[in-house]
């Protein structure tokens, strides 16, 4: 209420410091950038219906719900930290106590799906420990890295997940290759395309392409793929023999 009312919120000039493109980006790699956790909860699911539902609606509203907060109180007091935006209308310790949920809600999430993911590796690891040591590194981590970085570093995880993914959804949707192959170590055709999109990716940033850049290279991987993968389905390393 408090930020709608105010007059300024739909005549205020922007002042033009980030491109469109890169705005767009930044909205569209962070729902990217949660794509590997999603299914370590979703697993769990009564049905795939409800599943796929409840997860893209939850996260759909939420998402838009928070940026029309976040923008909005931005631009009425002209200050993107939001601590200072809470701070600013007199929430103090409620100001605080919002900081801190959102804070440790996510990183439970890292670090339980860090776990999980950890595991696929080293299945005899102890599930709840390793997610404890990932708790610990990513607070390090908080404490050491600056804030400031953390844009690079949506960019350095959209450049690995649109490839990555448009590569997964197209196996998925488009040619069916719902089976995993147990005996499959590498595909090197695939792997290609994936080192193809994080060049592509970083082309796209540099030239503030107005769609961003994991749009055009999800939808560039993707038809190159299709039109390759029985060629690139060979170029693969497989385990000759399974342990039963």
């Amino acid at each position: 209420v408090i930020i709608f009312r105010n007059h300024e919120l739909f005549s205020k000039i922007g002042s033009g410091d980030m491109p469109f493109g890169l705005g767009l980006e930044l909205a569209v790699v962070m729902p990217l950038s949660w794509l590997p956790l999603i299914s370590d909860y979703t697993r769990f699911a009564k049905t795939k219906r409800g599943g796929a539902w409840g997860s893209w609606l939850g996260y759909f509203f939420g998402s838009c719900w928070m940026y029309m907060i976040g923008l909005g109180a931005a631009i009425v007091y002209s200050n993107p930290d939001p601590s200072t935006m809470l701070l600013a209308v007199n929430l103090g310790l409620v100001a605080l106590g919002i900081i801190v949920l959102a804070t440790v809600t996510t990183t439970f999430l890292d670090a339980y799906s860090a776990g999980v993911t950890l595991l696929n590796i080293f299945p005899k690891l102890n599930e709840k420990f390793v997610a404890l040591i990932m708790t610990a590194i990513g607070t390090a981590l908080a404490i050491i890295v600056n804030i400031e970085g953390y844009e690079s570093f949506l960019y350095a995880i959209g450049s690995v997940f649109a490839p990555l993914f448009a590569i997964l959804l197209t196996d998925y949707f488009l040619l069916k290759n719902k089976k995993i192959q147990a005996n499959l170590l590498v595909n090197w055709g695939t792997l290609s395309l994936c080192a193809l999109g994080t060049m592509l990716y970083y082309q796209f940033i540099n030239l503030n392409f107005v769609l961003g850049a994991t749009i055009p290279v999800m939808l560039i991987i993707s038809i190159i793929h299709l039109i390759t993968w029985r060629l690139t389905s060979k170029w693969t390393f497989v385990r000759k023999y399974l342990q039963t």
